[in-house]
C-alpha cells in the first residue's frame, strides 16, 4: 500500500498535462494492497470504462480500480510508459486505515472540466492587485480586504 504508479504518454493531451503541471508524467496512481484483497489502484481518470470497486459503478473522476486492469489499460489502450515507485518502509495499519478514510471521502469526486482546470491554472499565474501591493503594509492590507 502506498506504492506510486507513474505514467507518461506521448499524445497531445498527455503532453499538455505534462507542460501545464511542469512534470515528466501525466498520470499518477497509488497502490491499495490490504490483507487478502487483490491489489487495487486509486487514481483520478477522465475515462469511465473500468469498474470503481468502491462505489460499484462506472464513473469519471476519482476511482478505486483493479490494479492489473488499470495498468493494462494505461499501457496498452492509452500507450503510456509506466514506472513503479515502491514505498519504504511499508505502510502501517494506522496509515492504511487513514487511507481508507480518505478513499471513502474522496472516491467518486468528479474530475473537473477542462475549462475549470484551465481557469484554476490561469488564476495561479496571472498577477492580481494584491501581488503588486505586497510589501507595502497599509496598502496591501486594504487590497486584501477588498478582494
Amino acid at each position: 500500500t502506498g506504492d506510486i504508479w507513474l505514467f507518461r504518454g506521448h499524445s497531445g493531451p498527455d503532453r499538455a498535462i505534462q507542460s501545464m503541471t511542469n512534470s515528466p508524467v501525466n498520470h499518477v496512481g497509488m497502490t491499495v494492497a490490504i490483507d487478502d484483497m487483490p491489489p487495487l489502484i486509486w487514481h483520478a481518470e477522465l475515462g469511465d470504462k473500468l469498474l470503481d470497486l468502491w462505489t460499484g459503478d462506472h464513473h469519471r473522476g476519482v476511482q478505486l480500480n483493479d490494479l492489473r486492469q488499470a495498468v493494462d489499460r494505461w499501457i496498452n489502450t492509452y500507450e503510456q510508459r509506466c514506472w513503479l515507485r515502491q514505498l519504504t518502509p511499508y505502510a502501517t495499519r494506522e496509515q492504511e486505515d487513514r487511507m481508507l478514510q480518505v478513499i471513502a471521502r474522496m472516491d467518486g469526486t468528479p474530475f473537473p472540466s477542462t475549462a475549470r482546470l484551465t481557469g484554476r491554472w490561469m488564476r495561479g499565474r496571472i498577477p492580481n492587485v494584491a501581488d503588486f501591493t505586497r510589501g507595502i503594509p497599509l496598502v496591501h492590507t486594504k487590497v486584501q480586504k477588498s478582494i
